[in-house]
């Protein structure tokens, strides 16, 4: 499951805040790499995830990515997609896409 959240610039610490307090249970915390994504955190339930996070539509075209250097898998959860990457540089390298980037 991915729970995603509008989080405006200068808002982290109350965000972080009440998320320490109130966040589903079980779930991994994510912010994104750059500030004007709709969505700067991600949650998404299980244990982390080492390097980077793309989330974006799933499509079917997400598993060429197979076999990439970086590429660590890919999830899907409905109608969204987590592909995990060990580093921003090797998801920049293997793609032009434009896509939310998402660290722990």
């Amino acid at each position: 499951m991915i729970e995603l959240y509008a989080v405006p610039p200068g808002e982290d610490e109350p965000f972080l805040a009440a998320f320490a307090a109130d966040g589903p249970s079980g779930h991994t915390l994510y912010k994104a790499l750059r500030d004007d994504t709709p969505h700067r955190f991600v949650s998404v339930d299980g244990p982390p995830k080492r390097g980077a996070i793309l989330v974006a539509p799933y499509d079917e075209a997400l598993h060429t990515f197979e076999g990439r250097q970086g590429f660590l898998g890919l999830e899907r959860h409905g109608d969204l997609a987590l592909v995990h990457w060990s580093s921003p540089l090797m998801y920049a390298r293997a793609t032009s896409a434009r896509g939310a980037l998402y660290a722990r």
